[in-house]
């Protein structure tokens, strides 16, 4: 369990310090950006690393007479 938990927080130390997928080579990079652009062009682009946020305007009611 102990070399398990060593594995994990060294695999964190390694991931925070490159900013992303450990061991990542350039053909990663390469397909990654790839696959973004293509999903830019079909979903009309934004950052797709964000939520989106959303705003919903109060409907207008009219009130009815009785």
């Amino acid at each position: 369990q102990k070399l398990f938990l060593d594995k994990i927080r060294d695999y964190s130390v390694k991931s925070k310090s490159s900013g992303g997928v450990v061991d990542a080579g350039p053909s990663y990079q390469k397909n990654m950006t790839e696959e973004i652009s293509k999903l830019q062009r079909l979903y009309g682009g934004g950052d797709l690393t964000k939520f989106p946020e959303f705003t919903f305007t109060e409907p207008k009611l009219e009130e009815v007479a009785k």
